[in-house]
């Protein structure tokens, strides 16, 4: 890419090796500019290195799941923005001081948000950047698998929600986290059978895998109960 470059969609002017656009998020393809030089108020949202690629964020996600259906509802806990993601406007903060992962959460938060909106182009945009920041996180935690389970099912990529699902189980066969993702999984599939047959295990699981008090758990400690309701509601419709 040359030295200056700018957004094919907003035209704003883009540092070098930026991968997308810090104003409207649009993937960045490469188009030479004259130079444009902005202050150095301007966010920096491609780093050079091992850089996280572009993110923002603030969460929250509902839809209602009285049956277990097609669409699959967002993830209940999603209320609050992760653990040193910040809050506010994203625009406002230097993503490039983040960690991977903390940059990853809040490009999480940015697609619940939009989705809990009903902004569900917004949602879609930012969905692929979250799924690829969450890539360049080293060894993902439970919770950050949940979290791509979900950008996936924004996607409706029902075979990668539940690769994503599947891998929490891999390790811990009773996680809420895993079994509550892969009936959603199975949900966008359209899989009714196979979505309330994890929603039955979740069930099953919730009061002995509440009590191992894992750090996940307890940093969502308000959203388990929703996510046990959902579960039930989804149950007691079959």
């Amino acid at each position: 890419m040359a030295l200056d470059a700018a957004c094919r969609e907003c035209q704003n002017p883009l540092p070098a090796g930026a991968r997308f656009c810090n104003e409207c998020g649009l993937p960045v393809s490469a188009v030479p500019v004259a130079a444009r030089r902005r202050g150095a108020a301007a966010l920096p949202w491609a780093v050079a290195g091992v850089a996280v690629a572009a993110l923002a964020g603030v969460l929250v996600l509902r839809q209602p799941a009285d049956t277990v259906a097609p669409a699959a509802p967002a993830a209940p806990f999603a209320q609050g923005a992760a653990p040193g993601a910040g809050a506010g406007d994203p625009t406002k903060v230097d993503l490039a001081s983040m960690t991977p992962r903390q940059a990853a959460d809040r490009l999480f938060d940015r697609v619940m948000q939009a989705e809990a909106t009903g902004d569900m182009a917004t949602a879609k945009q930012f969905a692929p950047m979250g799924i690829q920041a969450y890539g360049m996180v080293e060894a993902p935690d439970a919770d950050a698998r949940y979290h791509v389970v979900q950008l996936y099912r924004v996607q409706g990529d029902a075979a990668e929600a539940r690769a994503q699902a599947d891998a929490i189980l891999a390790e811990s066969p009773t996680h809420l986290f895993g079994l509550f993702g892969a009936a959603q999984a199975e949900m966008v599939r359209g899989d009714t059978g196979a979505a309330a047959g994890f929603y039955r295990r979740f069930l099953a699981a919730y009061q002995d895998e509440v009590a191992r008090g894992l750090p996940e758990y307890q940093e969502h400690q308000q959203g388990l109960p929703a996510m046990r309701a959902e579960a039930e509601k989804a149950t007691t419709a079959r």
